[in-house]
């Protein structure tokens, strides 16, 4: 009877570990359930290119990033070298780097998971994620979405191995849905964050157009993304400090 208390002491504190992980996880499982079509479309997709299940989960792994990926399937097509698929994929996640630089504050203070935790900072996660989430709900919000990335383009591929090839057709344009979702998601946050939006300084933003503007002149369409988000997320962190 002695070890009565103990035992119930030890057993709130592991209902607390597990509550503290099913709040954050509860949190982004529908964003993660929303992607899972995207994802095993381009498992069909890469299926469809020739892809190897094992380049297919290393695009997933080491990618993360859906336009970025599906930008990457032409690329492979036409035989493009590693150099030419590096720049664009980079050039297309370089929108991150703003967004990454607001989420600093709650990442893990140790080097590894920091690194992972980075790496795993999506779209979905950051319009998930708040203010004053703890390093450990961060990691399992990026962490969740992440898998379900992941485990939903293989799905995908196995999927299309069980579809007959004539449905697969390359007459049949199957990226355009996933173009679709995108640009719905990328809408609908646009309306969720319209009234940051309008509390902008349109002097500011008129800077940041000309400067991507300047970048495109100077460099053209494939690589002015990198420099001209680099400068953007500058000023304005300059700007904000300021304020």
């Amino acid at each position: 009877m002695s070890d009565s208390p103990a035992f119930e002491i030890a057993a709130d504190q592991e209902r607390g570990k597990v509550s503290s992980i099913r709040r954050p996880f509860l949190r982004v499982l529908p964003s993660a359930i929303a992607i899972i079509p995207v994802s095993m479309l381009f498992g069909v997709l890469a299926h469809r290119a020739d892809w190897s299940m094992l380049e297919i989960l290393a695009a997933g792994f080491l990618g993360f990033t859906g336009s970025g990926q599906f930008a990457l399937l032409p690329l492979a097509e036409v035989n493009a070298s590693f150099l030419t698929m590096l720049v664009i994929c980079a050039s297309i996640n370089s929108r991150y780097f703003p967004i990454a630089f607001t989420t600093t504050r709650r990442l893990p203070k140790t080097i590894f998971p920091r690194m992972f935790a980075s790496h795993m900072l999506g779209d979905e996660a950051y319009a998930t994620e708040r203010n004053d989430d703890t390093a450990k709900d961060t990691f399992i919000i990026r962490l969740t979405i992440f898998s379900f990335w992941i485990i939903a383009g293989v799905i995908g591929a196995l999927v299309a191995k069980a579809i007959p090839s004539a449905w697969l057709s390359t007459d049949i344009h199957l990226g355009f849905p996933a173009s679709v979702v995108l640009v719905y998601l990328s809408v609908s946050q646009i309306k969720v964050r319209i009234t940051d939006i309008y509390h902008a300084k349109s002097a500011m933003v008129v800077t940041c157009f000309l400067l991507a503007a300047t970048f495109y002149w100077l460099l053209g369409p494939t690589y002015f993304w990198i420099p001209s988000v680099a400068v953007t997320a500058v000023v304005l962190d300059k700007w904000k400090k300021h304020e």
